[in-house]
């Protein structure tokens, strides 16, 4: 769309419209109405240049909030998959350990500082 759409206005607007004198000319404008943005320093004046723009613009309004939708949404699956990785690795983390020097109770959860039944320091 980036490219096609500069070249079907410069082809409906170059002969009979000044302000787009060249593809580039047409790839700004195509570029501004593509995005909505629009600033109006050109105009298209013939009645296909304003057909191609009217795709355009809603083509703007529709596939680009989609893609950026898709974007969005690749980015929070991602995150996600990222967090539940995390997860995993903290619940593996949590295996017992050893049972207490001093009371012999256990075993204790791996990140355990203390007996859970007489307070001592574990090794």
């Amino acid at each position: 769309m980036i490219f096609s759409i500069p070249g079907l206005i410069y082809t409906a607007e170059h002969e009979v419209n000044p302000e787009i004198p060249d593809y580039f000319t047409a790839l700004y404008f195509g570029l501004t109405t593509l995005t909505t943005v629009g600033f109006g320093d050109i105009v298209p004046i013939t009645p296909q240049g304003r057909t191609v723009v009217s795709g355009t613009i809603l083509a703007g309004v529709a596939i680009i909030p989609a893609q950026a939708a898709a974007l969005a949404d690749a980015f929070v699956s991602g995150q996600m998959e990222k967090d539940r990785r995390g997860a995993a690795k903290k619940k593996k983390k949590r295996r017992l350990r050893q049972k207490c020097s001093k009371c012999g109770e256990g075993p204790h959860r791996n990140d355990a500082i203390y007996c859970w039944s007489c307070g001592e320091l574990l090794d």
